[in-house]
């Protein structure tokens, strides 16, 4: 019998496995990449970009996958904890628009063809995973399920405009480079690994 403490330590083998697995599979780049562009081009989600930067706001938007894993065991389910995500306080009318444009981002990816090429991709590069397997094997073998799912989050961070003073040629220049810069402070570490990995440019759009 596994104990709890050691269960967890085995999922969180299977899912840095998984995760190592998936860098290596270039057609997930760019079944990914397919997948933004095919978001960007949707007509709700550029009504809500449109509406919040006429209101002064900038639109980050980003796309940024999370392999998933539970386990079924008789004592219940065991994961991982989720992965923290900052909360921003936003005025009532740009926090309606940004949940707007994320809701239009997940209907996106929940109706369209992207999203059974990139779980296939996910599935055959795990299964190819020598070292997944020899975990896999052991759970199952102790009489517990594997359940994997793909976490496509589509989400937007929206930074609302502030107050401008008097130097507005230097606060012009301020934000270009600003717009320019790695979403470092949106994201986590580990979060920008991932997209480093997958050659992806964490950059503002």
């Amino acid at each position: 019998m596994i104990d709890d403490q050691t269960m967890r330590s085995m999922l969180e083998g299977m899912q840095s496995a998984a995760e190592e697995a998936l860098h290596s599979a270039p057609a997930f780049y760019e079944a990914l990449r397919s997948l933004k562009a095919e978001i960007d081009r949707d007509p709700q989600v550029r009504s809500a970009v449109n509406q919040l930067g006429a209101g002064g706001s900038r639109v980050s938007s980003s796309l940024t996958p999370h392999i998933k894993i539970r386990l079924r065991t008789s004592r219940g389910e065991i994961s991982l904890p989720e992965r923290k995500r900052i909360a921003i306080s936003r005025s009532a009318p740009v926090a309606h628009l940004t949940q707007e444009l994320r809701s239009a981002a997940s209907h996106v990816i929940v109706r369209g063809r992207y999203r059974e090429v990139l779980d296939r991709i996910m599935n055959d590069a795990i299964g190819s995973s020598e070292r997944f397997e020899q975990i896999a094997s052991a759970i199952e073998k102790a009489g517990h399920e594997i359940v994997i799912c793909l976490d496509l989050s589509a989400y937007a961070q929206v930074r609302q405009a502030q107050v401008r003073q008097a130097a507005e040629p230097v606060a012009r220049a301020k934000e270009f480079r600003s717009g320019r810069e790695p979403l470092a402070h949106l994201l986590s570490g580990q979060d920008l690994q991932f997209l480093k990995d997958l050659k992806i440019s964490a950059l503002e759009n």
